[in-house]
Order: C-alpha cells, then structure tokens, then sequence
C-alpha cells in the first residue's frame, strides 16, 4: 500500500506506477491489484491506517528520538563545559563558560518538559487505546 501511495503522491501514470512498484517490490502487480489498491488510498483508507499507527506508535517513537538528541545535546555541551572549567584560570573563557552554562540550563529545562509530557503522552495513547477499542467492540 504504501508503494501505491508513493505513486499517487508523485502523479504517476499506470506504466511508471507499475515500472516503480516493480523496481521498489521487485516483482509485478497486475493493473487491477494496482487500481484496488490506488481506490484504498484515495478513499483515504490508508491515510486512516497510516494516522491510527501515528497515534499509537508513530508519536511516542517521534517524542524518544527528541528526548535522545537533547540528551546526546546537553552531554556535549557538559564535556564542552567541564574541558573549558578545567583549564587553567587565566587561559579560561568566561564568556564561553557562562554561554555553556545557560546552554545547560535551558537543556535541563527542555529535558524534563519533554520528560514530564511522558506521562500525558501515555495517557493520550491510552485514551486513543480505548476509543478503538470501544468503536471496535473489542
């Protein structure tokens, strides 16, 4: 499905279509599983699939990375710090000493926001979670 999404993102035609999931899949679709598989995507079907993944899996994934590259951020800017605060006093830069610690400020501060909102992502996925299954049945 997502090949198929591919080609209606781009405008394809059905030969370039068909020649790219050809390439991508590494085997042929007929013209009709093509077309079955086109009127998924333009019912909004698979824009449905793709948003219910988001929601569930899609958005906490997104939110860890973010947690991680602020983390693998404030560890630099400390080493940076720690290599600068332990120079000797007259080879030190104070201005980029004092840079390095508002720099570590606002990192701990963006950590623990993203740290906090933890738990309300949670309980947004839960809530999500339990609609479905409510509209479900299950």
């Amino acid at each position: 499905m997502p090949l198929v999404a591919d080609c209606v993102n781009y405008g394809l035609s059905e030969p370039e279509a068909l020649a790219y999931i050809k390439t991508r899949l590494g085997r042929t679709i007929s013209p009709g599983t093509y077309y079955n598989r086109k009127k998924k995507v333009d019912s909004g079907e698979y824009a449905n699939q793709w948003m219910s993944y988001y929601t569930r899996v899609g958005f906490l994934v997104t939110h860890k990375k973010i947690i991680d590259v602020i983390e693998t951020i404030q560890k630099d800017t400390l080493r940076d710090y720690f290599i600068e605060n332990s120079k000797p006093h007259e080879q030190k830069n104070m201005d980029l000493i004092q840079k390095l610690r508002y720099e570590i400020r606002e990192n701990s501060k963006l950590i623990q926001d993203l740290s906090l909102g933890s738990p309300i992502v949670a309980q947004i996925k839960a809530k999500i979670e339990h609609a479905e299954s409510i509209s479900t049945g299950k």
